[in-house]
């Protein structure tokens, strides 16, 4: 049985039109397929577990209709279930993940390969915990974690995604000028495989499991897919007009040259402040004192990647 979580909200609220394309396709009617409809922030998630305690091993695949963040929320649905494939239409806004993991094509065409099993390629996501939190609380992302300014740019577009909706992958450029007038440095500590750095004037530390975030930005061009380490980024002690130029060589990865910019490899790794401060993952907006971050070795199944980077 193939599940589709459609995410009807995610960027131009293309997700129904996505379904209803697949369901003409005959290979939709010749195999065994329901879809379900997310109605609020957290259902996809919900849904993914509960049809995961319902139907178990009769699930070949999970695909999630949406943006990262409706993949973000399949995929911790899933956490109980490794076993349990997963695929990924996309309809967002910015489809980091599709981009990161070389999704390429129509929905038709992106759900002929899921079913005809060829082409699919191992994902390693990453673990995370907040603020000290027992391990009942970790969670799992599939893109990246940003602290600090790239953190209050997600903040910013979250709180005006309706709004700014219409403006597509734009909205990430927008809300970059709003953040920009007024964010203050922050100290804190990183702990990188248990050694401890403290860090001065930081403007943003992001940990990646590929290339992309920000709709195509490609922030960590040296992450790549693989079972060992992270990437991670670390922008600290520059200045505010430098951190324009930063962002306007982003999308061609050149931004690494800067002297401010330091890039690190770290198998598990931590960010610890005495105030809380942002963060994002996969595109979700949140606060925390501590986080701390490890690769999970145990892989998953993903369908619909056509490439996998090597590490």
């Amino acid at each position: 049985m193939y599940i589709f979580i459609v995410n009807t909200f995610a960027g131009k609220g293309e997700g129904e039109a996505i379904l209803r394309s697949i369901e003409k396709d005959p290979l939709y009617r010749q195999i065994s397929c329901r879809s379900f409809y997310t109605e609020y922030e957290g259902h996809a998630e919900k849904i993914a577990s509960q049809l995961a305690e319902m139907y178990g091993d009769q699930i070949s695949c999970m695909i999630a209709v949406g943006g990262d963040g409706t993949f973000y929320e399949v995929l911790n649905g899933l956490s109980s279930h490794p076993g349990i494939p997963l695929g990924f239409i996309p309809s967002g806004t910015g489809n980091d993940f599709a981009k990161g993991y070389n999704i390429k094509g129509n929905a038709a065409d992106i759900f002929k390969k899921i079913v005809s099993g060829k082409k699919w390629s191992n994902f390693w996501p990453g673990d995370y915990v907040t603020d000290k939190r027992t391990p009942k609380f970790r969670r799992m992302f599939a893109n990246s974690i940003g602290f600090g300014f790239d953190a209050e740019i997600v903040y910013q577009v979250h709180k005006a995604k309706f709004k700014m909706k219409w403006l597509g992958s734009i909205q990430y450029l927008v809300a970059l000028f709003v953040v920009w007038k007024s964010f203050k440095p922050i100290n804190m500590e990183i702990v990188i495989d248990g050694k401890n750095i403290p860090l001065k004037d930081v403007w943003m530390v992001t940990v990646s499991n590929h290339p992309y975030y920000g709709g195509g930005m490609k922030i960590n061009p040296a992450a790549r897919i693989n079972p060992d380490h992270f990437s991670i980024l670390v922008v600290k002690g520059i200045s505010p007009w430098k951190v324009l130029g930063l962002f306007f060589t982003v999308y061609w990865g050149k931004h690494v040259r800067f002297k401010e910019v330091s890039v690190l490899k770290a198998k598990q790794f931590e960010v610890v402040s005495d105030k809380p401060i942002s963060f994002q993952v996969d595109g979700q907006p949140g606060k925390c004192k501590t986080c701390t971050m490890s690769k999970k070795r145990d892989s998953r199944k993903i369908f619909g990647m056509f490439t996998k980077l090597s590490s």
